[in-house]
């Protein structure tokens, strides 16, 4: 069995910055507890913060296509699509979805990906 961690951590002057004391400890005695002349498998993600708008531009557009095509309103299409890629969750009965505005670029990916779907289920190629 491989032994795995996974950390979130960030760069601050040019270091690595953890966020918590205690993601520290735990990667310095997981880096520690590995015997000399191991090899390491290191796989290294940098996300943004912000989708572009770019990406925002192409979802609305795409949303747009499918009300037209399928008969919805823009804003059935945009919550739809909102459901599909996991930006909605229920508490209390009540239905809260976040804001495109808002999202990361792996959000709006997934909501561009989940437009893709949707149109292929109803015979729309939106790619």
């Amino acid at each position: 069995m491989k032994d795995n961690l996974y950390i979130k951590a960030s760069i601050k002057n040019g270091e690595l910055y953890f966020p918590k004391k205690a993601v520290q400890t735990r990667f310095n005695k997981w880096l520690g507890s590995l015997p000399d002349d191991s090899n390491l498998e290191i796989f290294i993600g940098v996300g943004g913060d912000k989708g572009s708008n770019p990406q925002l531009a192409r979802v609305h557009a795409m949303i747009r296509e499918i009300a037209q095509e399928i008969g919805y309103t823009f804003i059935e299409a945009k919550m739809e699509v909102k459901r599909a890629c996991g930006l909605c969750f229920v508490r209390d009965g009540q239905e809260y979805c976040k804001s495109f505005a808002d999202c990361d670029k792996d959000e709006l990916n997934l909501a561009i990906q989940s437009c893709i779907e949707i149109g292929e289920f109803n015979g729309m190629n939106l790619r």
